[in-house]
């Protein structure tokens, strides 16, 4: 798999990267101990790259099933080179990359490349059921030499924020989607900064679990300044975002940097399931240590006593540590800053606008209307759906690869969600209406938007501005309960395109659309014959699994998934 940065990337929902294999065997859970063993690069300083031109990087990666404790509690994870989260790639603008992939996972996976368009902070991770929530994701950074905040930093970090469950995502999926089932998505069992959390082992007696996990400890020498790349690689969490005495200066938001203005200085930072921030600190307290905090937003959860794994008086708040170099090796005494983010809402607009203005288009070319649904369907099951329409992905027969076959979208089944345009620059506009009462992180893939509206009240007379003149620009936007979302973006970049609610559980539960761009063009393209077998190995894969066990802790051993139909009017 090769691409070179910010060329049309192929990475689609469903496009199989690598070829079955038999799982790797972890080792036997006879040993009490802390089997975590985070890479550097989760807690010291990115290396700094010295090239002066562009450079092709090579990475490889094995997919691979091991047991490990991130919170101290031993599961079997989804890990990239046996770790989590999986190893950083890091870039300069204009590199090459060339990514082999080896799946020893014993199931289908594959990696979607999260967000990358220009430099700045993104991440990988699985988008075959929920593999990334068992943990096949990991961090890719991508530096600009022409990055306005380039040179108001000396060293830089990145921070991982995340929900993390005991049990793996395939049996959480099967009570999920069990007819009748009225409860909310699956309870974390525990939060993780950057691959670490603290979980209270009494709580499980029995398990093998660690008690004594140390905290993730960022280290800082005091007059530096740093900067720090935070990525929400959740399933379900939002976060508030917090370093002790420490307040945040935010200068970019998913590859876009931003405004440098008293606004983007805040003390704490709401982060929702795929968003990323960067911000800048500046290590001038007092010698000592410092708490960095990760609080789960409540409001982000919905839970009641009927949902899964339920327990409220779990502690889902992480913390970490800002370690200076000057104090010594005991417990932060600090106290975390006042907040009130309780709701589920996004970031205020003015903490984030554009570095450089960037009007939104005037003229629209192709529009569309989306409603997130909810309904069960004639087995009962409760499923999303996108204007009363849940998604059912088509593994061994992609759209990609139907489109350069020459069919025809307008005829694909009504579950396939799709959704065309095919003027060349043309400019999209998507209104997401949602009169349900939980917030949905929604996110594009192949384009950044500009987000021109975004509030309560879910009908057209609920909406009556639109910013044109200096509107926020993402790759993932938070449509509130009971409110609505207006995007738009410029139809440069043919293909097949996902446009889905974050929440993963909401994924499987089928809130997706297929936005198929420039099909005229797309057609042309030729589906190269190494991609084209991997549906042809898919199908051999789903034979078998059907005739034969898979291996323990396997995914999709675990998911008797229904068929889903149609939701009903």
């Amino acid at each position: 798999m090769k691409f070179k940065i910010f060329s049309i990337l192929g990475a689609v929902l469903c496009g199989f990267l690598a070829a079955i294999a038999t799982p790797i065997e972890s080792e036997e859970p006879n040993e009490l101990k802390f089997r975590f063993a985070p890479k550097p690069y989760l807690f010291d300083p990115l290396p700094k790259l010295k090239e002066s031109s562009n450079v092709t990087r090579y990475y490889h990666f094995e997919l691979k099933v091991v047991k490990l404790s991130p919170d101290g509690y031993e599961r079997p994870v989804w890990t990239v080179n046996g770790q989590y989260p999986g190893p950083l790639i890091q870039a300069n603008k204009g590199d090459r990359l060339v990514v082999n992939v080896t799946n020893n996972c014993g199931d289908p996976a594959t990696i979607h490349w999260h967000g990358i368009f220009r430099p700045g902070t993104f991440w990988y991770h699985s988008h075959y059921y929920a593999q990334y929530v068992d943990g096949l994701v990991g961090s890719f950074i991508v530096h600009d030499p022409e990055d306005p905040y380039c040179h108001f930093y000396d060293e830089e970090y990145v921070i991982t924020v995340s929900d993390w469950y005991h049990s793996p995502s395939g049996p959480l999926l099967v009570k999920l989607l069990e007819p009748k089932y009225d409860g909310k998505n699956p309870y974390p069992d525990s939060s993780l900064i950057s691959g670490v959390g603290q979980y209270n082992c009494s709580e499980e007696p029995g398990c093998y679990c660690n008690p004594n996990v140390p905290p993730a400890t960022y280290n800082v020498q005091k007059g530096k300044k740093y900067r720090f790349r935070i990525i929400n690689t959740s399933a379900n969490a939002g976060f508030a975002f917090s370093i002790d005495n420490h307040p945040l200066k935010v200068i970019e938001v998913e590859g876009t940097p931003v405004k440098n203005v008293n606004a983007s200085v805040v003390n704490v930072l709401p982060i929702h399931i795929a968003q990323r921030y960067s911000v800048i600190i500046t290590a001038d307290k007092p010698c000592a240590n410092y708490y960095i905090r990760a609080n789960n937003i409540q409001d982000c959860l919905r839970t009641d006593n009927t949902t899964i794994n339920y327990n409220p008086d779990r502690n889902l708040n992480a913390v970490g540590i800002l370690h200076y170099s000057c104090a010594g090796s005991n417990k932060p005494k600090s106290t975390p800053y006042p907040t009130n983010i309780t709701d589920c809402f996004d970031i205020n607009d003015d903490v984030i606008r554009p570095y450089k203005d960037s009007p939104a288009p005037s003229i629209v070319t192709d529009c569309f209307t989306f409603r997130v649904t909810q309904e069960k369907n004639d087995d009962l099951v409760k499923l999303f759906g996108i204007n009363n329409s849940s998604f059912e992905p088509a593994f061994n027969d992609p759209t990609n690869k139907r489109i350069m076959q020459g069919d025809d979208f307008t005829k694909f089944d009504e579950n396939q969600n799709a959704y065309g345009y095919d003027n060349p620059e043309g400019c999209v506009q998507i209104t997401l209406f949602n009169s349900l009462d939980g917030n949905h992180p929604f996110h594009l893939h192949g384009h950044l938007f500009w987000m021109i509206a975004q509030g309560n009240g879910s009908h057209h007379a609920n909406i009556t501005k639109y910013n044109l003149e200096n509107p926020i620009i993402r790759d993932t936007a938070m449509i509130p309960k009971h409110g609505h979302l207006v995007i738009r973006y410029i139809a440069d970049n043919p293909g097949v395109w996902a446009f889905h609610c974050y929440i993963e559980w909401h994924v499987e539960m089928g809130l997706v659309a297929q936005l198929i761009e420039r099909p005229s063009e797309f057609s042309n393209q030729t589906l190269p014959n190494e991609v084209r077998e991997l549906c042809v190995q898919y199908n051999s894969y789903e034979k078998q699994r059907r005739s034969t066990a898979l291996p323990r802790d396997s995914t999709v051993n675990r998911m008797r998934m229904p068929i889903f139909r149609r939701i009903k009017n």
